[in-house]
């Protein structure tokens, strides 16, 4: 079964990486290892993606995005 990850990604007043998940994770919600393993690679990938952009000043643009994991 696969599942999605929304998230995005934004900076902060100061302009360092700053992720926001969309996604309702937790409350409740039952994950196999296996699946929580994959989560943990999701997230691993979205922190470098944050890290990744530009800072783009106050003209920067927030990016939504999703991934499946």
């Amino acid at each position: 079964m696969r599942h999605t990850l929304e998230y995005t990604l934004c900076r902060t007043q100061r302009g360092t990486p700053l992720v926001t998940l969309d996604s309702p994770l937790g409350n409740g919600q039952e994950i196999k290892p296996d699946t929580l393993r994959a989560l943990a690679l999701a997230l691993l990938d979205v922190a470098a993606q944050a890290e990744q952009q530009e800072p783009g000043g106050k003209h920067y643009r927030s990016r939504k995005r999703v991934v499946q994991f």
